[in-house]
Parts: C-alpha cells; sequence; structure tokens
C-alpha cells in the first residue's frame, strides 16, 4: 500500500497524529490505474472472459511474427498477465502499476504459447509448444443416399482419460525430480550415476487412467464429399502433460449401383432403342432421397450426338480401356505374363494401355495384392472362366467391348444432382449418359418405309454406278481401329535402321543421343 509525503502509517495521510504533515507532501499522489485496460482496450469492469478476448485479438494483431512491434506485444502481454489475476488486478485497481511490479512477469511467449496452444517464440526461441496425445482416425463408410440428403451417425468410442478421482501426484520414487541418483563406490573413489525414474518413466509424477466410453454423434452434411473429416476436438486419450488429440471420422463414400458422382454432378447410364432416338422417350428413375421421376424428352427432340469429334487414337478418357473390380478374386489358371512391385491401381491400368501393349501384350485382367500386381494375357471370357474366390487380393477384368457398341449420347437434368456443401440448396445437374441400341438389320420393306420418313440421304453414287464395271463395288464391316492400328505397327517400321519407340534416337545434342548430322 502507498501513501503520501513523509511515510506515514496505514490509516493517515498526513504524517503522524496532530501533527502538519511531515515533509511537504501530506496528500497521496494520483496514480494510473486505467492503462492496462486502455491497451487491451476493454473497460474496468470487463469480467474475465472479455479480459481474455480483447487479449487474444490485441496480441495475435501486433505479434512479431505477423509483423507487429514487440515492445507493444510485452505491453499487451504484461497488462493482460495482470488483470487476469484476480489478486494482482486488485492490487493494480488500488496503486496501478507500481503496485504490481514487485510481482514479477512472464515470458509473453509463453503466456502466448500457453494462450494458443504454443507457436508463440522468435526464432526458435520462445514459446515452448505442448505436446499433443496422437489424433485418432477413423474411417466411416457413408451411402451416396446420405451423402445426398444428409444423415447424423452414432459412433462409439472407447478412450483412456486421467483419473480426476486420484488425481496427478508427485513421484515417490523420485521426489518428482523425474531422476534418480545411485551412489557407487569403487575403492576410495565415490561416482552418481543419474537415470530415468523407473517409478514414473522420468514424468516426476504419477497418475491412473481409466477407460471411458461415450458415444459421438457424427453430422454427415449434405453435399458431403469422399474422404472429408467430421472432426471431434479433444477426444483421443488423455494426457496430464500434453494437450488432448482430436478423433477424425473420415468419411468413405460407397460405390452405388446406379448413380456415379463427380464433384456436385450426378451420372447415370441408360440403353435407348433407336426409335427413343429419333421420337422421343420417357423413363422413370428414383433419385437418391426417394422422390420418383419421370424424365422425358421435349416434343419433337431427338436424341443426337453432342458436336464435338472423335478421334479413337487420342489420349483421352473417351480412349481409356474400362476395368471391372472384384473384391477378392483371383485367376490363378490363367498364366501370368508380367509382374509389377506396385499395387497403385491407376499406374497398373497405364502400364496395361502403354508399356505392355507396346511388346505386342494384350493383358485382359491383373490381380492385386499387397505384395504387387500380376498381368494377364487373355480374353475377358477367358478370365471371368478362370476367376476364383482369393482373399486379400483385387481381380481387375476388361470390360465388356460389346457395352461400347452402339453410340452414346448425353442429356442432362438441370438442378437435380448433388447438394453443394456450402449452400445444399444448390445443386449440380444429373447427366444422362445414353447408348442407341440399333436393331440387328431391317427388312427391305421396313427400310423403304424408313426412307420416306425421314430426310433425304446425303451419300448417293451416280445412276448407274452400281451396274457400271469400272466401279468397284464393297461391303462395310466391324474393324477395331485401335487393333487395326497395332497390327499394322509392326509392319511399319524401317527394318534396315529398326527400333523400339522407347529407344528412339534422340537429336543432336539430346541427352545420351547420338551426334547425327547430314553428310
Amino acid at each position: 500500500m502507498f501513501f503520501g509525503g513523509g511515510g506515514g502509517f496505514p490509516g493517515m495521510e498526513g504524517g503522524f497524529p496532530g501533527m502538519g504533515g511531515g515533509g511537504g507532501g501530506g496528500r497521496r499522489k494520483n496514480v494510473d490505474t486505467t492503462k492496462f485496460y486502455t491497451t487491451l482496450g476493454c473497460e474496468k469492469n470487463a469480467s474475465e472472459a472479455d479480459i481474455k478476448k480483447a487479449y487474444r485479438k490485441m496480441a495475435i494483431k501486433h505479434h512479431p511474427d505477423k509483423g507487429g512491434n514487440e515492445e507493444t506485444f510485452k505491453e499487451i502481454t504484461k497488462a493482460y498477465e495482470v488483470l487476469s489475476d484476480s489478486s494482482k488486478r486488485e492490487k493494480y485497481d488500488q496503486g496501478g502499476e507500481e503496485a504490481v511490479d514487485g510481482d514479477g512477469g512472464g515470458d509473453p511467449a509463453d503466456i502466448f504459447a500457453q494462450m494458443f496452444g504454443g507457436g508463440g517464440g522468435r526464432g526458435g526461441g520462445g514459446g515452448r509448444k505442448k505436446q499433443k496425445t496422437k489424433d485418432v482416425n477413423q474411417p466411416l463408410k457413408v451411402t451416396l443416399e446420405q451423402m445426398y440428403t444428409g444423415v447424423t451417425k452414432k459412433m462409439a468410442i472407447t478412450r483412456q482419460v486421467v483419473d480426476k478421482k486420484n488425481g496427478v501426484q508427485k513421484c515417490a520414487g523420485c521426489d518428482g525430480r523425474g531422476v534418480t541418483v545411485q551412489v557407487i563406490r569403487m575403492g576410495p573413489m565415490i561416482q552418481q550415476m543419474q537415470s530415468a525414474c523407473q517409478e514414473c518413466g522420468g514424468q516426476g509424477k504419477s497418475f491412473k487412467t481409466r477407460s471411458e466410453r461415450e458415444v459421438l454423434e457424427v453430422v454427415v452434411q449434405k453435399g458431403a464429399t469422399d474422404s472429408s473429416k467430421v472432426v471431434f476436438r479433444e477426444k483421443a486419450d488423455e494426457h496430464p502433460d500434453a494437450d488432448t488429440g482430436d478423433v477424425n471420422f473420415i468419411l468413405k463414400e460407397q460405390p452405388h449401383d446406379i448413380f456415379k458422382r463427380k464433384g456436385a454432378d450426378l451420372y447415370i447410364e441408360r440403353d435407348i432403342s433407336l426409335v427413343e432416338a429419333l421420337c422421343g422417350f420417357e423413363m422413370e428413375l428414383t433419385h437418391l432421397d426417394g422422390r420418383k421421376l419421370i424424365i422425358k424428352t421435349s416434343p419433337g427432340e431427338i436424341v443426337k450426338p453432342m458436336a464435338r469429334g472423335f478421334n479413337p487414337l487420342a489420349d483421352s478418357e473417351d480412349s481409356k480401356t474400362e476395368w471391372e473390380t472384384f473384391e477378392d478374386c483371383d485367376c490363378p489358371g490363367v498364366e501370368n505374363v508380367a509382374r509389377a512391385e506396385t499395387n497403385d491401381v491407376d499406374v497398373l491400368k497405364d502400364a496395361c494401355e502403354k508399356q505392355l501393349k507396346r511388346k505386342g501384350i494384350d493383358v485382359g485382367a491383373f490381380v492385386v495384392d499387397a505384395r504387387g500386381a500380376s498381368f494377364k494375357q487373355c480374353t475377358r471370357e477367358e478370365a471371368m472362366e478362370g476367376k476364383r474366390p482369393g482373399k486379400g487380393k483385387t481381380m481387375y477384368v476388361i470390360s465388356d467391348p460389346n457395352a461400347k457398341k452402339g453410340q452414346r449420347m448425353m442429356k442432362a437434368v438441370k438442378d437435380e444432382g448433388m447438394p453443394t456443401l456450402k449452400n445444399p440448396f444448390i445443386h449440380g445437374n444429373l447427366f444422362l449418359v445414353l447408348t442407341i441400341k440399333f436393331p440387328e438389320s431391317l427388312s427391305a420393306e421396313n427400310q423403304a418405309a424408313i426412307k420416306k420418313l425421314l430426310p433425304p440421304a446425303e451419300n448417293a453414287p451416280k445412276p448407274g454406278a452400281a451396274e457400271d464395271p469400272s466401279y468397284e463395288v464393297h461391303f462395310v464391316t466391324d474393324i477395331d481401329p485401335v487393333q487395326s492400328f497395332e497390327s499394322n505397327k509392326v509392319h511399319m517400321k524401317d527394318t534396315d535402321n529398326a527400333y523400339d519407340d522407347d529407344d528412339e534416337p534422340q537429336g543432336r545434342g539430346g541427352p545420351g543421343g547420338a551426334q547425327c548430322q547430314q553428310q
């Protein structure tokens, strides 16, 4: 407690009773008891929560690592250290800054680290970051229907928590030091050996844990995506000297029999007849939320290919080989032609389409296990005939080529895709991937009747050309252009200067290339 002037006794303002005030300063001097509140930007009657909130805001804004002034940061931290302690705050409110100067102060970086969980030091020298117990990552299977409508799943967890009944106690074996000292006599010499305490594992304290079971409600939001996380803070195992880790439920989207998802868009595949393509179609569909839809074309609309070119040799998604997946299956009776030491499916598919095909190996199936993958040179029919159960193995079989016959079309139903995560009232689109099923043949009478209904032919020879002996008549057939290219590639090489595609010589100056020049 401070007094004015010449040092009177408590309760007296000038000096001794009945005296004129000893030494010229009978009045108590004015002290500033508002500075710390102003520094934090809060009122004098602010609650502890308000003071803490104000410090968070000011400390982040003025932290040196964020470009703030170091002296200002220290003033903010000192103000918080005093006002967040009820006894220090009482002293400050009575006697100002001088009243609490003797109480000492902590490192501003340490206080910041305690408030924000570490990371307050500069240059690696400040802010002791508290350790955190290990996070728990738990996969959670979710259907596409649940991702469309949203769902809450109850999941039970069992974790180790500190037994607060017995509390954390100082280790009796090391008296809280964490180490024990053993004295060893060797003749006249005495040697001290220091080692971690066996009773507490070097922690200096003892505590007990117990298993605690808790049921968590995992909220899967509308429009949730595959591999996204639902996080429960501080629900992992506890430790008295560490922050508690999190429990993360990682959503795993399950394949759907009808719908395929790409972002917020949905895709379904349907077959339509030539009549439906020309005269319109109507189809029923049960949506992911259970609604019954009737999808149809507008009157007079014709389903036709989208305006884009088709190149069977282009390296695009449309030209890539499609594969069917069979879990826990193998085809041991089909001979292996190659082995890969990876189980990355995308890499294996790429190898089938490039490296192996260049060597003339047509892979009809490959089997993936924990050690790698085996490639099978066979047809789809041979692979399916040899399919057997194989635990822990996944069999990939080339898709049925007949499924690609016909001309694919695409139509869309606006706003009938998945809800978006940030705004579930906004939806993607639903795309119909249509395959026209052409009739195997038509009678001459039906062809003639159809010709009368359709626009005239674009191509027609000169009258009488078919009977002219100077013309050759040829009939079209079906040939796979990719197979045609591959089968004739061997005949396109210069046999006098042959080399494989992978060994193609580089030009002058290329890495490892031959120095070529014209003679």
